[in-house]
């Protein structure tokens, strides 16, 4: 009964699933015009080395805790003292989260979100963005403010190379790749927003008739009250 309800109110107010229906085909054509994203991780390595001694060699001091608490403050300098937020998967990109737009500095962890286990001296940098200048550009800030923090927070100690901290890049993590959903993908995607407005759509058509009904009713009720001569009753 209720099934046969609901489509005599959508056949009625057919006017209301349409607007539903053409609001989330515009939404949907936005989305899928907007194209993908650009996204970088890129990794910061801090290092106390010896004369003549390669950065990514066993014994360059990024695995000391010392250098690991060193890395630790200027991940909080560069986020003005705010606690970095994470995720349950330490690899869980930006845009997994709906981001579109925005950056992620921290220290890397072999945790997750609800525990972390820092065993090398390495800042993530990970950025996300509409285009490729926005990335590159944030990413270039970002490294500049880590080799400046990085100079600043040693002071003298700097100026030593027996105790210098260095702030050295990963190879190859400075890419920048781009991200978009697959044909497939945007295939689902447009399945499940069309479903979804046939069910607001629906529920919307079947309060509308509910609300004009219940007015219809009892404009009728007024009527036949009208209709009645004076002194009669019902």
């Amino acid at each position: 009964m209720i099934f046969f309800q609901v489509v005599t109110a959508v056949l009625r107010r057919w006017y209301v699933p349409l607007v539903v229906l053409m609001a989330a085909a515009a939404l949907t054509t936005h989305l899928v015009r907007a194209g993908g994203l650009y996204e970088t991780r890129t990794v910061v390595m801090f290092v106390n080395l010896a004369p003549n001694q390669a950065p990514l060699g066993p014994d360059n001091g990024s695995e000391n805790d010392s250098i690991i608490a060193f890395a630790g403050t200027v991940a909080t300098d560069i986020n003005n003292g705010r606690p970095v937020f994470r995720y349950a998967q330490n690899d869980a990109p930006l845009y997994g989260a709906g981001i579109s737009q925005g950056v992620f500095v921290g220290l890397s962890t072999d945790g997750g979100q609800w525990g972390t286990s820092f065993s090398r001296a390495e800042l993530e940098i990970e950025i996300v963005g509409r285009t490729r200048e926005y990335v590159e550009s944030m990413q270039q800030d970002l490294l500049s403010e880590i080799y400046t923090g990085t100079r600043d927070l040693q002071g003298p100690a700097y100026d030593k190379p027996e105790t210098r901290i260095l702030a050295q890049v990963v190879p190859l993590t400075l890419a920048i790749d781009y991200v978009s959903a697959s044909r497939s993908q945007l295939v689902i995607a447009v399945a499940l927003m069309l479903a979804a407005a046939m069910i607001v759509g629906s529920w919307g058509a079947v309060r509308f008739e509910a609300i004009l009904g219940g007015h219809g009713a009892g404009r009728k009720r007024k009527m036949k009250r009208d209709d009645v001569a004076p002194g009669r009753r019902l």
